[in-house]
């Protein structure tokens, strides 16, 4: 029960931070979102809100790790789409009204936060885990690192898109141009 609860109050970080950011989540927005009793936010975050965006963002790139390690041993196209296919389903599925977690908590996050770090860290594992998989295809190591960067900047950019017009279609024009580096 106390990690379920901790693990609803996680996964309603994540949609709605996704959503509006950091800033505009609050606890009490968790609690409703999640159904979670109250006492438990303060017993699972007792450091505040940094805690528990903190596990929203490594709660994120696990998710995303996790994904897109099922595609080990790919063609650089299927790595690439792959990558992208994860965010569409959460633009789709959100009509355009959300974007990534990550994202949400680094827009609200000062340069010297920790937080930062934890948001750093996350991104550096996606390109790098993109690079290995883009280099096991057969790109060159340069090649793979660069294209899986902009793979990640890309969707990141993107889903700001997306969310301004309440489409998929920045995101996937933005997958065009991906693949054509291929």
């Amino acid at each position: 029960m106390e990690n379920d609860s901790r693990a609803k109050m996680v996964r309603s970080a994540v949609a709605l931070i996704a959503a509006r950011g950091v800033n505009a989540t609050s606890f009490s927005d968790v609690l409703a979102d999640s159904g979670a009793p109250r006492g438990s936010i303060y017993h699972h975050f007792p450091e505040g809100k940094a805690q528990l965006a903190e596990a929203a963002v490594q709660a994120t790139g696990a998710f995303v790790l996790s994904r897109q390690r099922a595609l080990d041993g790919a063609s650089a196209v299927e790595v690439i789409n792959g990558f992208v296919e994860l965010w569409r389903r959460v633009v789709i599925a959100s009509n355009g009204a959300s974007g990534c977690a990550v994202a949400g908590t680094a827009i609200d996050t000062a340069p010297g936060d920790q937080l930062i770090g934890v948001v750093r860290e996350t991104f550096r594992a996606w390109v790098g885990l993109l690079t290995e998989q883009l280099e096991t295809a057969g790109l060159p190591p340069a090649r793979a690192a660069a294209i899986a960067l902009t793979t990640v900047a890309g969707m990141e950019g993107a889903l700001i898109l997306c969310r301004a017009e309440g489409s998929v279609a920045p995101l996937d024009g933005v997958a065009a141009e991906l693949l054509r580096l291929l």
